[in-house]
């Protein structure tokens, strides 16, 4: 049965080339749609913007740079600076120390063994060897290790006082007697020393011997914890500063060497805190130019606007109107010049438009009524083709074109395809003796049981009469048996009652199962004889092919 198909009417023709033409003519050479930035009053705005922003842009980064470079140049000469004059102050005070004793030495040979007021202010402690090294007298804090400064090359050895906390053990380079002096000095007193030359109180100041522990400090040491070593060959960078990881902080830090010793004054700075000043002075800077670049690129598309608007509306419903937008008018404007005059014919245009094309609007859907219509009709007629009107399953013709999508389908996959081919028993009789009516009844009936039955991937048809097919897909031998017999079964046991006395009638059924081997002549073939065995073996009752069982057998 052929489909009702709609001819295209002279309105929707009509309308269609007016259409195509009005679109052709309106476009631009190009064939593009304009975008936003091809107004008049985007490239003013977009001029202005791009002159605004590279003047201050330009203005940015000599500002920028200048207060950077002059900021950096001014941190990284303070911070140099208070490392030089902490090392500086370092020396003469070990030299003073080692005079203090040189007097001490003198004044013992002359004025008794008691240390002076002078010695005890300068000194913590002293220890008094004799020519072997032996350890005479001591005075305060002189621990065993200050003997280590008699053997130093410079006099003078660091000793560990207390737990975290470090000495000097100075000798002094001329004895007047048999007898040595050692004195000794902890060196927290460095500590207000350090602490006058910090630059910022984020700033950390220590002294570091040769192996990098660090021997006492002033300031906050960076990182989350103590501080007990430095790395010298991170700092040390011949006077300049260095950023390096301390404590997992981000620093900046410079180490200068002591000129009496094999140690170190090192300078530590986080790079947030030495380099704030300058983030706030850019970000500052930064934020001026960018409220300087809105406020301009505001003022001119304000200026724009207000000069363009009349032509950007005109432009706008060009558009509108080329993709056939007819519902809409230009606000008038209030002027006498030419944008009036064309704002006032494009109106009219669009009323006289608007006319014709509600016209055109009208009789389209009168014929999509008509066409709806018919394509309903197309539809249930083109259901019916396919189905069964007796058992509203499908038909013969439906089910020989699925066989054949099955058949292509499986012969690409490889997977098993079983038929299940199923007689009514008796149903000659059954029809002569109860009538028509019963008969159909009955084979309603069936239809029902077989449609609820199988599975939702099985395709369940009428072949003819009393004959039913099932095409069940991935369905090898044994599943096709289990279907064909909980078919069986649930016809065998259900009641049928097809006359007024409701008497229940019970029904059964032949089935003849094949599996897909190939042929599709042979296939169908295969489970119509394995039926008429069905029937020959007694009704009611599942015969599969030989040919599959041999086949089952040979696999198995």
């Amino acid at each position: 049965m052929s489909r009702v198909k709609r001819a295209a009417s002279p309105v929707d023709k009509a309308s269609g080339v007016a259409s195509e033409v009005s679109q052709r003519d309106v476009r631009d050479p190009a064939g593009d749609r304009p975008t936003a930035f091809s107004s008049v009053a985007s490239k003013i705005i977009l001029l202005v913007f791009a002159g605004t922003f590279v003047t201050a842009t330009l203005v940015s980064w000599v500002s920028i740079q200048s207060a950077g470079a002059s900021l950096r140049h001014m941190i990284e000469r303070l911070h140099p600076l208070s490392l030089d004059h902490a090392a500086t102050r370092l020396e003469p005070w070990i030299q003073g120390i080692r005079l203090q004793l040189e007097v001490e030495a003198y004044r013992r040979d002359h004025d008794g063994p008691e240390p002076s007021a002078e010695t005890r202010a300068v000194l913590d402690g002293l220890a008094i060897y004799d020519a072997a090294g032996g350890l005479i007298e001591r005075f305060g804090v002189a621990p065993a290790q200050a003997r280590a400064a008699l053997d130093a090359e410079q006099g003078i050895a660091a000793i560990e006082l207390a737990p975290d906390e470090y000495g000097l053990a100075i000798a002094p380079r001329r004895e007047s007697g048999p007898r040595r002096l050692v004195g000794v000095v902890s060196l927290s007193r460095l500590v207000p020393m350090f602490a006058h030359e910090l630059p910022s109180d984020a700033t950390l100041i220590a002294l570091v011997d040769g192996e990098g522990r660090v021997l006492v400090h002033a300031g906050t040491p960076p990182g989350n914890g103590p501080i007990e070593h430095l790395s010298l060959e991170a700092l040390h960078s011949r006077g300049s500063l260095r950023e390096t990881e301390l404590g997992g902080a981000h620093v900046i830090g410079a180490a200068q060497p002591i000129a009496l010793l094999d140690w170190h004054v090192a300078i530590v700075t986080p790079f947030e805190d030495a380099y704030g000043a300058v983030l706030k002075v850019v970000t500052r800077i930064f934020l001026i130019d960018l409220g300087i670049i809105l406020a301009f690129s505001f003022l001119a598309y304000r200026v724009a606007a207000r000069v363009m608007r009349p032509i950007a509306n005109l432009s706008d419903a060009v558009r509108r109107f080329a993709e056939g937008g007819s519902d809409f008018e230009i606000p008038d404007v209030h002027t006498r010049d030419e944008i009036a005059v064309l704002t006032s014919t494009f109106n009219d245009m669009m009323r006289r438009q608007r006319g014709q094309r509600e016209q055109i609007e009208e009789a389209n859907r009168h014929l999509k009524d008509r066409n709806s219509r018919l394509e309903q009709a197309n539809e249930v007629l083109n259901q019916l083709s396919i189905t069964d009107g007796l058992t509203k399953l499908h038909n013969h013709r439906f089910f020989q074109d699925h066989l054949t999508r099955e058949i292509r389908r499986v012969e690409r996959t490889q997977e098993p395809l079983a038929v299940l081919l199923l007689d009514i028993d008796d149903f000659k009789r059954i029809n002569d003796r109860l009538g028509h009516a019963a008969g159909d009844e009955i084979l309603t009936r069936i239809a029902q049981i077989l449609n609820s039955t199988v599975r939702g991937s099985d395709l369940c048809a009428r072949y003819g009469g009393e004959e039913f097919v099932v095409l069940a897909p991935n369905t090898a031998v044994e599943g096709a048996y289990q279907l064909a017999e909980k078919l069986r079964t649930e016809i065998a046991e259900s009641s049928f009652i097809v006359d007024d006395s409701l008497r229940p009638l019970r029904v059964t059924v032949s089935l003849g199962v094949a599996i897909f081997r190939g042929n599709r002549k042979r296939f169908f073939q295969k489970a119509d004889q394995a039926l008429y065995r069905a029937k020959a073996d007694g009704k009611n009752c599942v015969v599969i092919h030989d040919d599959d069982l041999l086949e089952e057998e040979a696999a198995g």
